[in-house]
């Protein structure tokens, strides 16, 4: 778990590692989950919740993340 990232709280440089995320899906990330309060994720569903993340997206990059 160390190496997995809280998208919640995740800067965009850490978000762009992920596969298939670049600057535009990152800074959409960062931005709705600072929108939320740093709350708006509680797990790989709820990124789809973010303009340009679909379910393959979500699916793609839910074994690098953590939610906490």
């Amino acid at each position: 778990l160390e190496s997995r990232i809280n998208p919640n709280c995740a800067p965009q440089a850490s978000l762009r590692r992920l596969p298939g995320i670049g600057y535009g899906r990152a800074e959409a990330i960062e931005n709705f989950s600072k929108e939320n309060n740093n709350r708006a994720f509680e797990d790989c569903d709820d990124l789809q919740k973010v303009k340009g993340i679909g379910p393959k997206t979500a699916a793609d990059i839910c074994e690098w993340l953590k939610f906490e």
